[in-house]
């Protein structure tokens, strides 16, 4: 792990229900490293998600500031945060958001046809990044075609084809089943030290989150701790 690559200062959010304002987040104080897995666990409503979507230019805060590799991500445009999302972050969901009527190769493409990348250069990166993920004898099958698992791998190839900063998972596993979530959590830290990556991913679930080099624990909108965990890297999905 490296320096910081987002810090977060006194970051707020507070959404109007009705008359009320309620505080989804509330002076958030959090550093992430570069090279780092860092997970943000928390109880529905606790404002992990919100956390989560700012860090990923995806809502603005009401107060605080929000710093990406020394940038104000707070005081970007609509333009600078479409093309922060664009070429600096990858998504990975639990529902995989994969294309049905695509093949895996064509799936990890398509971002790239938002950067106005060429054909044979786009599909070039997604074979290249499909491969490296155990993916090379079905580059030309369906969703529908893929085990859960697989099509995880095509979600995180998709993520890791634009060559991100950042990758930010919000509940990754919880469509797998507990041996394909483990397998997949263990190639998460394979992807981070192969490709130099900081991820920072969302779960609701401890053991989950245990994966992680860094766990968060937020609750009611703010960090309630922090803690460490070790591994032993010889172990791999």
């Amino acid at each position: 792990m490296g320096e910081p690559l987002l810090v977060t200062r006194d970051l707020s959010k507070l959404f109007r229900v009705g008359s009320s304002r309620i505080a989804a987040l509330n002076h958030v104080n959090l550093t992430v490293p570069r090279g780092s897995f860092t997970a943000i666990v928390g109880t529905s409503g606790s404002g992990k998600s919100t956390l989560l979507n700012m860090l990923a230019g995806l809502e603005r805060p009401t107060a605080g500031e929000i710093h990406v590799a020394g940038q104000p991500l707070h005081r970007f445009s609509e333009a600078q945060l479409v093309a922060y999302r664009r070429e600096q972050v990858g998504f990975i969901f639990q529902s995989f958001n994969l294309m049905p009527s695509l093949t895996a190769l064509d799936n990890v493409a398509l971002p790239l046809t938002f950067q106005g990348m060429a054909k044979a250069r786009r599909q070039a990166r997604a074979r290249a990044v499909l491969t490296q993920l155990g993916l090379a004898q079905h580059l030309h099958h369906r969703p529908s075609q893929l085990s859960g698992g697989q099509q995880q791998r095509v979600g995180i190839a998709r993520a890791l084809a634009v060559q991100p900063a950042i990758v930010f998972a919000d509940e990754p596993t919880g469509n797998l089943d507990s041996r394909t979530a483990e397998r997949t959590l263990r190639l998460f830290r394979t992807v981070i030290a192969r490709f130099n990556q900081t991820w920072i991913m969302v779960t609701h679930d401890q053991h989950i989150a245990s994966f992680a080099d860094t766990v968060v624990s937020i609750g009611d909108g703010r960090i309630t701790g922090i803690s460490h965990n070790t591994h032993d890297e010889s172990d791999q999905p």
